[in-house]
């Protein structure tokens, strides 16, 4: 058996699922949420930014506020807020 010297392999440990599945969750990328008390008094009431789809079904991948690194959480655990702080008034 002969192996090409430059043959790449491609791992798909890193896969999300696509925006869409984040969307038909309530949660867009880009969305913020805060994290509900029924996630533990460690998460509880952390607020972040929605990346995107988790790998399971029903689950987000949730940069917090202070953090470079996403966690993975289920929809249940995380509450969308308010992202106007200063909302354009019509005139």
């Amino acid at each position: 058996m002969k192996f090409a010297a430059s043959s790449t392999v491609s791992f798909t440990a890193g896969k999300v699922m696509p925006e869409s599945a984040c969307t038909n969750l309530g949660f867009p990328p880009g969305s913020r949420v805060q994290v509900k008390p029924e996630a533990g008094t460690r998460l509880s009431g952390k607020t972040g930014r929605v990346i995107g789809g988790g790998f399971y079904p029903r689950s987000l991948r949730v940069v917090l506020d202070g953090s470079k690194v996403p966690i993975t959480l289920h929809v249940n655990y995380v509450a969308a807020i308010d992202d106007d702080i200063d909302p354009v008034k019509p005139d």
